[in-house]
């Protein structure tokens, strides 16, 4: 008994048994309700409580008010389940056969009442207690079959509460079998159903914590889910799925119709803003009509590319630079003479001034690409941005002999730790803070002034002077080779400065902030 009680423990202690104890405890309270309605106002059918009235409306009376009590325990889950069934059942048994024998016996049929009660014995409990339930409920027939053969008419009526008693058996035994089906398939469901939540927790946590972004659009081009990836790559942190995705980021809903006509064109690298990293786009489209969009982040790529640039780079112009050098020397070496042997002839030494000037000019552009070719591949080095940062400061203001004032440094993030080359990191930012010092005006200080802040997964530090900025027309080519608007620049620093940040997968960018100021930043990844 104890084994096939332990066997079936859980199942009793599981919400769907309390609910069905509450729907079976409402039935009988509906159940008395309607027998003691019936009774009282003496509507159809008239054979109830016809054998004795007194006895039927206490028992029917008992009956309601035990069965509003029933349901209140049960709601209340008051002790375990299985004493409840069992006293209910009992108080089913004897109150519905005290309701029975009040009515004039079995011929009336008042009998079929206690299939529901064996039924819910069978149902909502192991198999020897629902045979006792079976049993109780037969006991209970055959007593009121004997009573009424004795204190009444002496007709034998056995062979129809045999048949009764038989009915509560395979009632019984069909609702425990039915019970047992319906509860090994609940089982089956749940686990089907908590293995379904749990795959799909892991998969939201897995495409959540992925570095590529994914995106999902409707039929309509709404954005139904994304992850922290794909916000950051589009730079649409703080906007909920539900919008739309052309007017939120134009270029990428652009690129899904030109993809979703068939285009060669779709699905090009773009940056979805100019601080933003460049991206590159691929979808699949689903059975369900949506959209699945993969946003990758190419600064990897673009850093092997950088790489492999730069080597090609360095072998090239170091060939050309030794081949320009040579002729280059002798025609400076030549002006020289010239300068000395005809120093009294005015002309002579303007022209021979302007051949000095401009082969220096030519030699400081070598220079220049021999830097460039000379320059290793990045070696990554994980470094104290801040700590890093204040000492470069300080052998700037050494160098250019500035005091301490001229530069203002703000740093809104502490204990910044970065993965980059240090000495590319300090040549890009010395060719920045070479440029700013040139363009700074000298009528206030700060001339310049360094921001380093932390925004997500990312880590900027901007160099911002207090000259007038970039001219628009400039801005267009500010980062290409050969193109300076500074008297005697050769225009390779800032095409060299943001090559070498592509080289540590970080971004140079010229940009506005609310006040229209331009600045130049370098991103920098706070991940690697």
């Amino acid at each position: 008994m104890s084994s096939s009680l332990d066997s079936y423990k859980p199942y009793y202690q599981d919400p769907a048994t309390w609910r069905a104890l509450t729907v079976f405890a409402s039935y009988r309270l509906f159940l008395a309700t309607v027998l003691f309605l019936v009774f009282y106002l003496r509507l159809p059918p008239e054979f109830l409580g016809e054998a004795d009235p007194r006895l039927y409306s206490v028992v029917s009376l008992s009956y309601l008010l035990s069965a509003f009590l029933l349901l209140v325990l049960t709601l209340n889950h008051w002790r375990d389940v299985q004493t409840q069934i069992r006293i209910q059942a009992v108080i089913d048994i004897i109150a519905l056969i005290v309701i029975i024998h009040a009515s004039g016996g079995l011929h009336t049929g008042l009998g079929s009442l206690m299939l529901v009660v064996v039924v819910a014995g069978g149902a909502l409990m192991p198999g020897r207690l629902a045979a006792f339930i079976a049993a109780l409920a037969t006991l209970a027939v055959l007593l009121e079959v004997s009573y009424s053969q004795i204190a009444g008419d002496g007709v034998t009526k056995y062979s129809q509460a045999g048949i009764l008693g038989a009915t509560f058996f395979v009632t019984a035994w069909l609702a425990q079998w039915l019970s047992k089906k319906l509860q090994s398939s609940q089982v089956l469901a749940e686990e089907r159903a908590r293995d379904v939540e749990n795959l799909a927790v892991l998969n939201q946590h897995i495409i959540s914590q992925m570095h590529t972004g994914v995106l999902a659009l409707d039929t309509y081009g709404n954005v139904t889910m994304l992850n922290t990836s794909a916000r950051q790559l589009l730079g649409i942190a703080d906007i909920e799925p539900g919008f739309n995705l052309r007017e939120h980021v134009p270029e990428l809903g652009e690129q899904v119709w030109l993809w979703q006509q068939q285009s060669l064109n779709a699905f090009l690298p773009f940056q979805a803003r100019a601080d933003l990293p460049e991206i590159q786009v691929s979808a699949t489209q689903l059975d369900s009509g949506e959209t699945l969009i993969y946003i990758e982040n190419t600064s990897a790529l673009a850093q092997q590319a950088q790489q492999l640039k730069l080597a090609s780079l360095g072998r090239l112009t170091a060939s050309i630079a030794h081949e320009i050098r040579n002729p280059l020397g002798a025609i400076s070496h030549a002006g020289e003479l010239l300068a000395e042997q005809y120093a009294a002839d005015h002309m002579m030494t303007k022209l021979t001034a302007i051949i000095l000037k401009h082969t220096q000019r030519v030699n400081n552009i070598i220079e220049t690409i021999l830097q460039m070719s000379r320059k290793k591949t990045a070696e990554p080095a994980v470094f104290m941005l801040n700590d890093w940062l204040e000492k470069f400061i300080h052998e700037f203001t050494e160098t250019k002999q500035l005091d301490d004032d001229d530069i203002a440094l703000d740093m809104k993030a502490a204990n910044l730790q970065i993965a980059m080359d240090p000495e590319q990191l300090h040549q890009v930012v010395w060719n920045l803070m070479d440029n700013a010092w040139f363009h700074a005006k000298r009528e206030e200080k700060p001339y310049i002034h360094i921001r380093l802040e932390q925004n997500a997964k990312q880590i900027f530090l901007d160099i911002i002077d207090n000259g007038p900025g970039v001219p628009e027309a400039v801005q267009a080519h500010l980062f290409e080779p050969f193109h300076s608007a500074r008297q005697g620049g050769t225009g390779l620093g800032l095409y060299l400065a943001r090559e070498l940040c592509q080289a540590n997968r970080a971004r140079l960018n010229y940009l506005h902030d609310t006040s229209n100021t331009g600045f130049f930043r370098i991103s920098l990844p706070g991940e690697w």
